[in-house]
């Protein structure tokens, strides 16, 4: 292979899948999938043993698929826009998985709120 192929087959990424070199891209895209199964879980019933765990891990998966993906995109401008779209989509995706922990937490104290009411109205 003459240099010069090799220097279009490593700017085009040929042969390395979702992301090529922009690693950064598919971390983004992972993490949330971890924590999109955390929370399926709840649908499994074994969440309810322990909800705080389950939620706990889909913020942490969110928490690292956010930064990964602006790394992702930053990464994604330098290699002629390889796994852009991968990155933002986990950007997309880490925060509405922040935002739907966040609505979970903010029901579990309101049903904890409620029922203190309640339990003390008799």
């Amino acid at each position: 292979m003459s240099s010069g192929s090799q220097g279009t087959q490593a700017r085009t990424g040929s042969g390395h899948g979702l992301g090529g070199r922009n690693r950064p891209a598919k971390v983004s895209i992972s993490f949330p999938g971890f924590g999109v199964a955390s929370l399926a879980n709840f649908s499994t019933g074994i969440a309810w043993l322990n909800p705080g765990i389950f939620v706990g891990m889909a913020v942490l998966s969110a928490l690292i698929a956010v930064p990964a993906g602006h790394v992702g995109r930053f990464r994604g401008r330098r290699l002629d826009g390889e796994g852009r779209g991968t990155a933002l989509l986990g950007i997309v995706v880490g925060w509405l998985l922040l935002f739907v922990c966040a609505l979970a937490v903010l029901a579990y104290i309101g049903l904890i709120a409620g029922l203190a009411v309640l339990a003390d109205a008799f």
